[in-house]
């Protein structure tokens, strides 16, 4: 019997970010903690999702935590019912940094901030 290689490819967040289903989520729905890596500026969380528009979503932010906080509230966003989006690119800016988001129904959508972290607060406000 041939033995399996096991490839990493980032680092894993090892906390929980399973999310549960709503009322206007599929049955199966929900997202789990897929990858992480870092980026101009902070990092990117990226959690796997099924059942809803997007398999991956990914958010940024100035620190790891915040970063899985923004996928984390970008999925409950799309598990409750609203517009699939993720993290599509970013950029410094003067004074800070842009975030544009990519979504299923609104298209893409950008917010600007003085860290990652606002800009990306800033465009999922604009949902």
């Amino acid at each position: 019997m041939a033995k399996k290689a096991v490839v990493m490819i980032g680092a894993l967040t090892v906390v929980n970010c399973a999310l549960p289903a709503t009322a206007n989520a599929a049955p199966a729905a929900g997202c789990s903690a897929f990858m992480n890596s870092a980026v101009s500026g902070g990092y990117q969380a990226t959690l796997a999702c099924n059942g809803i528009g997007l398999s991956f979503i990914n958010g940024l932010g100035t620190t790891l935590t915040d970063a899985g906080k923004e996928a984390r509230a970008l999925a409950q966003i799309a598990l409750g019912g609203g517009d699939t989006c993720s993290a599509f690119m970013h950029a410094p800016a003067p004074g800070g940094y842009t975030v544009t988001l990519t979504c299923v129904d609104t298209g893409l959508v950008s917010g600007a901030g003085t860290t990652l972290t606002d800009a990306s607060r800033a465009a999922r406000a604009s949902l």
